[in-house]
């Protein structure tokens, strides 16, 4: 857009009106984007609404080898605060960074729970993600079970046991929670 400088003037009338209609111009392919909200705040770390949704939508079809995501132990929200209170005490540590190829193949098992490609391209969409996304995510996740792994030192897969492996990691995340500040960010009424 080329402004001629006599337009430019701070109190053109016709400079503003310029600016108003590019302003307000249709942009072409635009879509609506749903409204999202940040619910619980971790340091700096936010938790959305629209993460709670993927957490309680991923509890079934992801695998892990943690029960840290076993949705039978809390909430996909508590789920969420904690594992932000554990990455932010993993920080960028390389030894809880899981490789690229992990990631994927984690990924496509979660892929594999739907019946076609078309039910996984609905799934991502209604979550407003693509594979790439998905697997910014599935990182995050692997981030908190190689930190709870290596910090609980506790067989990280028997189910028999998830009270035990629950309490000591309730445990370690108070312990980490003193050092961190955790709001809840209430809801606005409309």
């Amino acid at each position: 857009l080329v402004i001629p400088q006599r337009l430019v003037g701070y109190g053109n009338a016709m400079f503003r009106a310029l600016l108003l209609l590019v302003l307000c111009a249709p942009v072409p392919n635009a879509v609506a984007a749903p409204l999202d909200r940040v619910v619980v705040v971790v340091e700096s770390e936010l938790v959305m609404e629209s993460q709670v949704r993927l957490e309680a939508a991923l509890a079934p079809l992801d695998q892990s080898p943690s029960p840290f995501w076993d949705a039978r132990r809390s909430t996909p929200l508590g789920r969420l605060v904690e594992a932000a209170v554990f990455r932010l005490a993993a920080t960028d540590v390389a030894l809880y960074q899981p490789e690229t190829d992990d990631v994927v193949v984690r990924r496509e098992l979660i892929r594999q729970a739907f019946r076609n490609r078309a039910s996984w391209n609905a799934f991502l969409t209604l979550h407003g993600l693509d594979e790439a996304s998905l697997d910014v995510v599935i990182r995050r996740r692997m981030i908190v079970e190689r930190y709870l792994r290596r910090n609980l030192q506790l067989p990280p897969d028997r189910d028999d046991d998830l009270k035990t492996w629950t309490l000591a990691m309730q445990r370690l995340e108070k312990v980490l929670e003193q050092r961190m500040r955790v709001r809840l960010v209430p809801e606005q009424a409309q």
